[in-house]
């Protein structure tokens, strides 16, 4: 298993990452792979952030809060934040605890997007964000359909503070945290500052460039929780309990079955409260499972809980348009715990194609830009003063439409993926700059057309007005 996920961290260009596994209910192996971002050996003990793993661990809050009597599930949100708003009030007033967890609320997964990744670490951060909702349309009625949305847990971290009355930090280290022995987990910026969390990696033209972000506050129930993979491990273990880990209990066991068990059907599988539910390909096993992401981090948690088995897989590293790549490293590290062949990732073309497709279309750009150049050579000038005044028309209406309508294309492009270009230079930075470059030259070429056009009009005006007046003067000769 060592050497198949090495083999996988050496395909990604991955730095560094933290493996763990868990047979029968116990822990059988852990280490560390490569090195982190400051030249350090990567350990069980290094420190990563988990991104998406974190929901599973909201759930978990909000399910202690459900037993203690404190929230319904199928209670409306407003019953536990009266201020909460989508655009649409008579959406908002019917979204239930249950439809933010199994992301059936109507909040689309644009939405993340419009909260997330704000690296704002203000005492009110997280229930600014969500208070941000309000502009947010919903896109289907509660409990209609399924759309992933960070956003939605981002709305139930605020429904935890707002009914344990303290910041939700605070509450995952009194409640989960600590009595799970999680003693490096990072939930508050004060943590990420004290176990000195190194910056992961993004992917420039294939190759890995560290990133240095900054905390997140307001991302921590959807995305910005971390730690070591010794603290994913305890976590995990309580999973596989039942909600239990030496001696102490952070939820009963039909709690605990009740998050893992599949309520709705998903894009991929079924989703549970916080947790994906399926099979492990290749066998028949159950697989409850979650993966997570954040620009530089990934991490994945695969649980056979039927057999008391577990992969934790931690890397410094990642890349959107890899994603299954990375995946798969967990995947098949699973697949060979139960047995079976770990499989094969096929490479991902786009990966490569797109960053140079994008800064192949603004070096295209660049030099449309420059060939009014040409303009200075006598040859040019001479052709450019016979063109009729329709033809200059005509010319200038199609090269600065074709631009501008590029532009408006490459502009609108990432809102088709649920995304906005800010997301794609935090997730994608070279196909962010290639696109913002096009768009910034296609918008330079516009204005450039529309200027030469008008000049040339002018000096053929200029040039028509001295003919006629020197065929005035010779008549009458």
């Amino acid at each position: 298993m060592d050497a198949f996920v090495r083999s996988r961290l050496e395909a990604s260009g991955t730095p560094g990452a933290a493996l763990a596994v868990i047979e029968d209910g116990r822990v059988v192996h852990q280490r560390g792979f490569g090195e982190d971002s400051r030249g350090r050996a990567v350990t069980p003990d290094t420190p990563f952030l988990w991104g998406s793993v974190s929901k599973p661990i909201t759930g978990l809050a909000v399910m202690q809060l459900v037993e203690a009597g404190r929230v319904d599930l199928d209670a409306p949100v407003r019953t536990y934040l009266p201020w909460f708003r989508l655009a649409d009030p008579d959406v908002s007033g019917g979204i239930k605890v249950r439809h933010l967890l199994t992301n059936t609320s109507g909040i689309p997964a644009s939405a993340s997007g419009e909260i997330g990744d704000r690296y704002d670490n203000a005492p009110s951060a997280l229930a600014n964000a969500v208070r941000d909702l309000a502009q947010i349309a919903p896109v289907a009625e509660p409990g209609e359909s399924y759309a992933y949305s960070s956003a939605g847990y981002a709305v139930l971290g605020a429904l935890v503070e707002e009914v344990s009355g303290r910041p939700f930090g605070t509450y995952l280290h009194e409640r989960i945290l600590g009595p799970l022995g999680m003693e490096h987990a990072v939930v508050t910026e004060r943590d990420f500052e004290r176990e000195r969390v190194a910056p992961g990696h993004r992917f420039v033209f294939g190759t890995p460039v560290q990133f240095d972000a900054p905390y997140d506050t307001s991302g921590v129930p959807f995305s910005h929780v971390g730690g070591s993979v010794r603290d994913l491990t305890r976590f995990t273990l309580a999973e596989l309990g039942g909600g239990q880990l030496d001696g102490r209990r952070v939820l009963s066991a039909n709690g605990i079955a009740d998050t893992q068990r599949g309520h709705v059907d998903s894009s991929v599988d079924r989703f549970g409260l916080g947790w994906s539910v399926s099979t492990l390909k290749g066998t028949a096993e159950r697989m409850v499972w979650k993966s997570g992401a954040l620009p530089g981090h990934e991490a994945m948690v695969i649980m056979l809980p039927d057999s008391g088995r577990a992969v934790i897989l931690l890397q410094n590293a990642f890349d959107l348009l890899r994603a299954e790549e990375f995946h798969e490293a967990a995947f098949g590290a699973a697949r060979m715990l139960s047995g079976v062949d770990p499989g094969t990732t096929p490479d991902n073309p786009l990966a490569t194609i797109l960053p140079w497709a994008m800064a192949g279309l603004a070096a295209v750009l660049l030099l449309c830009l420059a060939a009014p150049a040409l303009r200075c050579l006598p040859g040019w000038r001479a052709a450019a003063h016979a063109r009729s005044r329709r033809r200059i028309v005509l010319t200038a209406i199609t090269s600065v439409t074709i631009p501008l309508i590029l532009a408006v294309l490459l502009w609108w492009l990432p809102s088709t993926m649920g995304g906005t270009v800010a997301m794609v230079l935090l997730w994608i930075p070279d196909v962010g700059w290639g696109v913002v470059a096009a768009v910034v030259l296609a918008l330079l070429l516009a204005v450039e057309r529309t200027a030469l056009a008008a000049l040339d009009l002018r000096r053929q005006g200029s040039g028509g007005s001295s003919d006629a007046a020197e065929r005035q003067v010779r008549l009458p000769r």
